[in-house]
């Protein structure tokens, strides 16, 4: 009887643990992700976000409406861009671009040229978004608002804002 005990104890004992051990590899992983970013931050952070601001100094007015204005967007319909953050921090970034040339005097000739895709890699370090590999660039995180600022004049820029939609 005490070798039948034994057996049923070794057994009941083998069995937990091997239950114990399917249960915890097959639970799901609420941890954060190797690269830092928690599932959680990657579902607020992923999605399409569409240019709403393209912010030059010193102000233009391209339209010829008598009206300067320091985002562009208002002068220039043709002008969009977009970025998609995937899950897999991958990233693609879809833009207008600009041909840029002095006239004079602070006056700028931009107009709308070709489309141009770029894709790369995307992190999130210090809240902020991290673009590289070919879509190069850092964005500010507040809500759903990613804003690159430069800060230079034109024929740069001094900030793009992009809205999640």
């Amino acid at each position: 009887m005490r070798n039948t005990l034994a057996m049923k104890t070794t057994f009941f004992a083998s069995f937990l643990i091997a239950t114990l051990f399917i249960v915890s590899s097959c639970s799901k992983d609420s941890s954060p992700k190797e690269d830092g970013i928690s599932q959680e931050q990657l579902e607020a952070i992923t999605g399409l976000y569409n240019m709403t601001e393209y912010v030059v100094s010193p102000p233009q007015d391209l339209n010829n409406d008598d009206v300067s204005s320091e985002n562009i967007m208002n002068e220039l319909p043709c002008l969009s861009a977009s970025i998609i953050l995937r899950e897999d921090l991958t990233v693609s970034f879809f833009t207008i671009e600009l041909y840029i040339v002095s006239i004079t005097g602070g006056q700028y000739s931009i107009r709308c040229e070709d489309q141009n895709t770029t894709t790369g890699t995307w992190d999130l370090v210090n809240n902020q978004i991290v673009l590289s590999n070919g879509a190069d660039g850092t964005y500010s995180m507040n809500g759903t608002t990613l804003t690159r600022t430069e800060g230079n004049d034109l024929p740069e820029f001094q900030r793009l804002v992009f809205v999640k939609q």
